[in-house]
């Protein structure tokens, strides 16, 4: 009965040895250096990747989330919408989101960025100098040139107070992509851009010839459908290399505007 006692007395001992212990290592782990982030993660861009972007630079992201003080405290207790905040602030950024990660601590910064829908220059083969998402999101000159604008369409302002681009909304935004789309499609042929210089006596340039459209107004989308037509007619065909434009500023007429001043009219 005695070494029954002992072992009883040394299976407490043990069991309680073995909690301490356990504690102890999961003391240990919780404050392991592997869990916590270098200070200077967001200057030396170690230990952080950034993800998603293309239009606002890896070098702005990381400036911008470092504006957040991060404590020196284990990677688990750091919040990721706290450093999240001023990237959604910025105007190419739609969403941020923040993922941690152990051995080593690190942290992936993944955005989400608007699709620009129109890229504004004041000549064609000028950069842009202002861009405008599908969301009407305005992007200045701190973020161009783009480097992804497979689906904007190009567009030529002077920004002048007549017609002053950082000043479009979404509705002229969408009409204007939808022109050109519609002229794409009316036409058959690629536009390379919509000239809106002078904003009472718009122009769009095909890939074989230009397009007065005058004043774009309600009107604008009925007079590009005769585009099917006139492409296909035997006078673009055979004043291909002499037309100066063709000019569907008017609602009832439509001319074919040849170099030498003379016009071919197609009546509707």
């Amino acid at each position: 009965r005695r070494v029954e006692i002992i072992v009883r007395r040394l299976y407490k001992i043990l069991r309680f040895c073995i909690i301490i212990l356990l504690f102890y290592s999961v003391y240990r782990i919780a404050n392991a250096h592997y869990w916590y982030l270098p200070q200077d993660i967001f200057e030396t861009g170690k230990n952080v990747e950034v993800l998603g972007n293309s239009i606002v630079s890896e070098k702005k992201i990381l400036n911008e989330v470092k504006k957040i003080h991060l404590d020196n405290e284990p990677l688990y207790k750091i919040n990721p919408e706290e450093l999240t905040k001023g990237l959604e602030t910025l105007p190419p950024i739609k969403k941020a989101y923040i993922r941690r990660f152990w051995l080593p601590a690190r942290l992936v910064i993944m955005v989400q960025e608007v699709v620009p829908a129109i890229i504004i220059s004041p000549a064609e083969n000028t950069p842009e100098v202002a861009a405008y998402s599908f969301d009407g999101e305005y992007i200045n000159r701190e973020y161009l040139p783009l480097e992804n604008k497979e689906h904007a369409i190009k567009i030529l302002s002077y920004g002048t107070k007549e017609d002053d681009y950082e000043k479009w909304d979404i509705k002229k935004i969408m009409n204007l992509y939808r022109l050109v789309r519609e002229t794409e499609y009316y036409s058959g042929e690629k536009v390379r851009y919509l000239d809106l210089r002078i904003p009472d006596n718009a122009f769009i340039q095909l890939e074989t010839v230009k397009i007065r459209l005058g004043i774009i107004d309600l009107t604008i989308f009925e007079r590009i459908k005769e585009l099917a037509s006139m492409m296909a007619s035997d006078d673009i065909k055979r004043l291909a290399t002499n037309t100066k434009y063709i000019d569907l500023s008017w609602s009832d007429v439509r001319y074919i505007n040849i170099n030498d001043e003379e016009e071919s009219i197609f009546d509707n």
